[in-house]
């Protein structure tokens, strides 16, 4: 299965070596690597350039974004910048591209990710969204990054089925992108798997580069999905404990309210998403 990785990249510089060794030690691994950069400001473009120059299937491009670095649309629109290139090179040698990477340049992978990722989708024609989990370091340990459960495909780590990719209508340019994806995904009656054995180290835990305040616009990913407002109020609370931030509950709220207009899935969609919520909840699942 032909697999083509797609790697937006801004400021990465002090790992990025480390990152690109774990995708060429793979047993098995992407038969492509489209690194985009963003932007960055540090040595980042000359270590891609560098690996590029030695690796042939690893391609080089920058993104055409001037808009501040921020999460959400910004990362999305640096994908498609990679994902317009591997369509036209798909086009000109008559690829047949079957798996569709969208990784961060701040992950470590295990070396048979692949290999094993690759033989998932092989056996399963309905698998349509597979990962591994994101560890980050505490101490002197890596630990699972309980920002979400074990069943979400995170952002920086998701293959998808193209088959599948392309029913979703691909990624969303907005915050809340990599839980929109895997909820269309499986409104469309394709399966999503994580892999426990797959532990990939997360070398910058999630939410450490945003700027103050910068959290809180999670309320706004909320209404982007439908949540409404108790499902916004229970995912607000969960994240101020995590973040130990109780003032990201009241500032996320108002960020949901002045969004809850701004759906970027169908009302059918939305509906479907908080059932599942509602399910997962009330089953503790």
């Amino acid at each position: 299965m032909f697999c083509a990785v797609i790697m937006p990249i801004y400021n990465e510089a002090s790992h990025l070596d480390l990152v690109l060794q774990s995708f060429a030690s793979q047993t098995e691994r992407c038969d492509m690597l489209i690194l985009v950069d963003d932007g960055s400001t540090d040595q980042s473009p000359q270590i891609q350039n560098k690996w590029a120059e030695q690796h042939p299937w690893i391609k080089v491009l920058s993104s055409d974004n001037t808009s501040a670095h921020a999460p959400g649309a910004k990362v999305v629109h640096a994908f498609y910048r990679g994902y317009e290139y591997m369509l036209a090179l798909s086009q000109k040698n008559a690829l047949n591209i079957a798996l569709i990477g969208k990784f961060d340049g701040d992950v470590i992978l295990p070396p048979d990710y692949f290999a094993t990722l690759k033989e998932a989708f092989n056996k399963n024609a309905q698998l349509g969204l597979a990962s591994g989990l994101l560890y980050i370091k505490k101490n002197k340990d890596w630990v699972y990054e309980q920002i979400s459960k074990k069943q979400k495909i995170r952002g920086p780590i998701k293959l998808y089925r193209k088959a599948c990719f392309d029913q979703i209508g691909g990624l969303r340019a907005c915050l809340g992108w990599d839980s929109i994806d895997q909820w269309l995904v499986q409104f469309w009656g394709w399966q999503v798997e994580t892999f426990t054995s797959l532990k990939v180290k997360h070398l910058k835990a999630t939410g450490q580069d945003y700027r103050p305040g910068q959290l809180s616009n999670q309320g706004r990913a909320f209404a982007h999905m439908g949540y409404g407002f108790w499902l916004s109020l229970l995912s607000l609370v969960k994240l101020g404990i995590y973040h130990k931030n109780p003032k990201l509950v009241l500032n996320g709220l108002i960020q949901y309210w002045r969004h809850r207009n701004a759906l970027m899935v169908s009302q059918e969609q939305a509906k479907f998403i908080r059932k599942s919520l509602w399910y997962s909840i009330l089953n503790n699942r």
